[in-house]
């Protein structure tokens, strides 16, 4: 046997393995090494491939295909710094337990460490921010390494999607010439694998808790599927549920008095002792809002503290967990339903009471019917159409978002890259996200500008996705924090970081529809309008702004709170 046809055979089995594992979509970036097996996934009809040419945003789109079909998808590259440049999106991904599967193609061995070119050591490349590492052999053709190879994609493969789902890498050696055998078929090796399945059908181990006073805290991305189930307990619990933006508790399809959206200026103004409860039921990570966490630092001792999680990742930061329970979200839910009763509808309605009167000082804030960057968010999350999905990026995006959403029972999914929060690859992300639907990205000018490579693969690939672009000309979050109070030479040159750049030589660069909506009305059609493609909405800011409109509208509730 040749070879071409050794290594062809291989990389089949190879593919043969990923797809009996769960594969269905690949992001290729081209280069040399990786040739033999980008043209055998290209040409596989049961994968869908897209080409990404920049490795850094190919990881970040293929992350936000992952984190729309929740299933894994397949990254590969050539060898050397090409592999390096995925290293912050499986970071994010490790974080956020997105299931990439990470493929690199690499020199065999007898080509590293001798000078060869684009050779660098790829051995455990991603260390521990991995879930797990493969190195598989140079190829060979007997039917054990043609099971060997094929078990390897479909274990790692797997390993990607069991909880907590994250990314995991193998890295492949392969010897020159690179170009397969077309005329090879898939080696007959067939493998099963069956799946453990973990079921809970009662609450008992913990219904005592479900019975005194208590609050749900939500945090991290969450199906609306989840959301809704979630909703439902809190009320058939009588407890106030709190979760950011990115839970999707204000898109789930119905509108809840127990669900708290505007907890960031309840607990800004200050809340009684009468507030504190009993039972703290977490799911996930803290919400993003920093006083909520604040105020669950200070909870009483006596608290008791549950944790739910499938992965059983337990981050738990406030170190209060007393009560660890490994379950999935719908089998704890449908669990506790059947117990679940309102023991105390005085904690209920005292919940109720706050959320209402924050909500109506949020509906009656005037700025809001003006045009800058609180509004454009504002109304970027309300304008959504019905299975819109919206991407948010970190620093004051989101946290604009989180104070000021309203309720959207219309099923519009919220996304968002807060497993190490970072602002780069959000463009790419949302491109990623935009290849189901139609899809809104809310960005400020630095995360546009880190990733501005994100555009060229939303206009080659025409997504319909409308960035609407916050530009306050700079890193507008620490206008919010404590390095406000600097000389105003060591803010700007260290934090602020005004870019001054004109983004409209930007979108002409990419060819993409570009506009900077005059007022309010101006933004709102824009936002009503349907775009088959990528387009940019530039909503021209003020640095200080969002924090004067925020300190002013914390002080006028912590008025009304306190004349009770």
């Amino acid at each position: 046997m040749t070879h071409q046809e050794t290594m062809t055979d291989y990389i089949l089995s190879l593919i043969e393995g990923f797809t009996a594992a769960g594969i269905k979509k690949a992001v290729i970036s081209p280069g040399s090494r990786s040739t033999p097996v980008a043209l055998l996934l290209h040409r596989d009809p049961r994968i869908d491939t897209q080409i990404a040419i920049d490795e850094r945003s190919a990881a970040f789109f293929a992350l936000g295909q992952a984190k729309v079909d929740l299933e894994p998808v397949l990254l590969v590259c050539t060898s050397g710094t090409a592999a390096a440049n995925y290293y912050p999106a499986i970071c994010e991904a490790k974080a956020s337990q997105v299931p990439l599967v990470v493929l690199t193609t690499d020199r065999p061995p007898e080509l590293r460490d001798v000078g060869a070119p684009q050779a660098m050591n790829q051995q455990d490349l991603y260390g521990k921010q991995v879930k797990g590492f493969t190195e598989l052999s140079v190829p060979e053709s007997t039917p054990n390494m043609l099971r060997y190879v094929q078990f390897q994609a479909s274990q790692q493969t797997r390993l990607a999607i069991a909880a907590p789902k994250g990314p995991v890498h193998i890295n492949i050696p392969l010897r020159e010439p690179l170009l397969p055998d077309f005329s090879r078929q898939v080696p007959s090796v067939v493998q099963h694998m069956i799946e453990p399945k973990i079921d809970v059908t009662d609450a008992k181990e913990w219904s005592t808790y479900l019975a005194k006073k208590g609050m749900i805290v939500v945090g991290e991305e969450r199906t609306l599927q989840e959301a809704l189930q979630l909703l439902r307990l809190a009320e058939a619990l009588g407890w106030p549920i709190i979760g950011d933006p990115l839970t999707n508790l204000a898109n789930a399809g119905k509108t809840s008095s127990v669900y708290i959206r505007h907890a960031d200026l309840i607990f800004s103004a200050g809340v009684s002792a009468e507030f504190q409860p009993e039972v703290v039921l977490r799911f996930g990570r803290l919400p993003v809002t920093k006083s909520v966490m604040q105020w669950l630092m200070n909870l009483p001792l006596s608290t008791e503290w549950l944790f739910v999680d499938e992965g059983q990742q337990w981050h738990d930061q406030l170190q209060c967990a007393t009560v660890f329970l490994p379950y999935r979200v719908s089998d704890f839910v449908q669990a506790s339903l059947s117990t679940a009763t309102v023991s105390d509808t005085k904690w209920t309605t005292m919940w109720e009471t706050r959320q209402a009167q924050a909500a109506t000082m949020v509906e009656e804030t005037a700025e809001l019917q003006e045009l800058n960057e609180t509004s454009a968010v504002y109304a970027a999350h309300q304008r959504l159409a019905n299975s819109a999905q919206l991407f948010v990026s970190n620093s004051n995006a989101i946290r604009l978002l989180d104070r000021y959403i309203q309720n959207k029972p219309n099923e519009a999914k919220v996304f968002g890259n807060r497993g190490v929060n970072g602002i780069d690859g959000i463009t790419s992300t949302a491109v990623g996200v935009a290849m189901e639907n139609p899809t809104t990205l809310i960005t400020g000018d630095l995360a546009f500008f880190h990733d501005m490579n994100g555009l060229q693969l939303a206009t080659s690939l025409q997504v319909p996705l409308t960035i609407v672009l916050l530009n306050n000309n700079g890193g507008g979050i620490f206008s919010f924090l404590s390095q406000r109070t600097l000389e105003k030479t060591d803010f700007d040159s260290l934090f602020a970081t005004p870019t001054d750049l004109e983004f409209e030589q930007v979108a002409k660069l990419y060819q993409i529809p570009y506009h900077v909506p005059s007022d309010l009305d101006e933004l709102n059609e824009l936002l009503d309008q349907q775009s088959s493609g990528p387009r940019i909405i530039e909503v021209k800011g003020q640095f200080a702004e969002p924090v004067t409109l925020w300190e002013t509208l914390v002080a006028s509730f912590k008025a009304v709170v306190a004349n009770e």
